[in-house]
């Protein structure tokens, strides 16, 4: 839900942000060309397209989060819910200084804001419904509870610590711990389980049920009052070995976790299957498509790309790119590594905070 609502503004962001970063070759353009003079835009015009731009800068970055694919993203939604709630009521402090209270600009981007608020709010509150989005945050070893336990979950006297936990724990008890798990390769019995565990009556026997009756009685239960781990663990690397340890709260962290934060993985993979399913390909079967792009796909994230000398010549375009700076076509290029421009992305980090040209402290 939070990319549906994100990432409209973020696409408006990127269409500010080259005109920005396109400026001086935009006003030359008009300037030479006498039927476009008229619509040449102001200083001030420019001014306020980059308070625009300074306002969508927040989504922008949330949006590029919650696309990356390095790691689960899920967990991360509540997070990014506040902190984009936090920057619009930043933006609108700032409208209601003494030095923005009499522009009538100003004021029209503040009701702007106001509505953008209310948007995300209605998109906000839908979130209490699905358990994925508390279950990923507890399910996310080096977080678990912290996030609910926070000052910005505490309002309305509620206890989302507590009520989340308690959530997820049923869902557990319910949905996984029926679950029949079998080992294909089960340890050497240890030791201490000697033949002696068959003699009700043994003194070892005797110890070992009341260790079992005294212990945590669930995964879920062992997973919470486990310390968290080391700050540079991964989370599915954490996951990938704890289920050895705990495999019905494993299969839930698996269902949890892979859940996607946006669907913008699966909109690329639609933009590129164009370039298979072209018009000189008009007779492709859907299941052909279909394993193209899957195999492509495998290939690409193995690290053994299709076509290595295209990829090589990527690459070789991208350093061309950061040694002139001054390739203005480029940044309009249909490649789909336009986004990566780093003379884009280092002028998007930069720009903005250069005097009079940000409104947000």
């Amino acid at each position: 839900m939070i990319y549906d609502v994100v990432t409209r503004w973020d696409s408006a962001y990127k269409m500010l942000a080259r005109a920005l970063y396109l400026r001086k070759a935009i006003d030359h353009f008009v300037d030479e060309d006498e039927d476009l003079a008229k619509f040449k835009l102001t200083k001030k015009e420019w001014d306020q397209a980059a308070v625009i731009v300074t306002i969508l800068l927040p989504f922008k970055m949330t949006s590029q989060r919650l696309q990356a694919t390095k790691r689960p993203a899920i967990d991360s939604v509540f997070w990014d819910y506040e902190a984009l709630f936090n920057k619009i009521d930043a933006i609108k402090e700032t409208f209601n200084k003494p030095e923005y209270v009499n522009e009538e600009w100003a004021q029209e981007l503040h009701a702007g804001v106001e509505k953008l608020s209310e948007k995300l709010e209605k998109y906000y509150n839908k979130t209490d419904a699905p358990f994925v989005y508390p279950d990923s945050c507890i399910l996310e070893p080096r977080g678990k509870l912290v996030l609910f336990k926070q000052e910005r979950f505490g309002g309305g006297g509620r206890n989302y610590a507590e009520q989340y936990k308690k959530n997820c724990h049923d869902r557990y008890i319910e949905q996984y711990e029926p679950i029949e798990i079998s080992n294909p390769n089960p340890r050497k019995r240890l030791h201490e389980e000697s033949d002696d565990e068959d003699d009700p009556d043994d003194y070892r026997c005797f110890l070992n049920r009341q260790s079992r009756s005294a212990a945590i009685v669930n995964e879920f239960d062992t997973y919470i009052a486990t310390p968290l781990p080391d700050r540079n663990t991964h989370t599915l690397d954490y996951w990938k070995v704890r289920s050895i340890e705990l495999p019905h709260l494993g299969l839930m962290a698996r269902d949890t976790l892979a859940v996607p934060a946006t669907g913008a993985g699966v909109e690329r993979m639609f933009s590129k299957s164009g370039r298979v399913a072209s018009w000189s390909r008009a007779r492709l079967q859907a299941a052909t498509i279909r394993e193209t792009m899957l195999y492509k796909d495998l290939l690409v994230r193995s690290g053994n790309p299709l076509n290595e000398e295209e990829e090589r010549q990527k690459v070789e375009r991208r350093r061309e790119r950061k040694r002139l700076k001054t390739a203005i076509d480029d940044n309009f290029s249909e490649s789909e590594d336009e986004e990566d421009d780093p003379v884009l992305i280092k002028w998007e980090q930069e720009w903005w905070r250069k005097e009079g040209a940000t409104i947000i402290t």
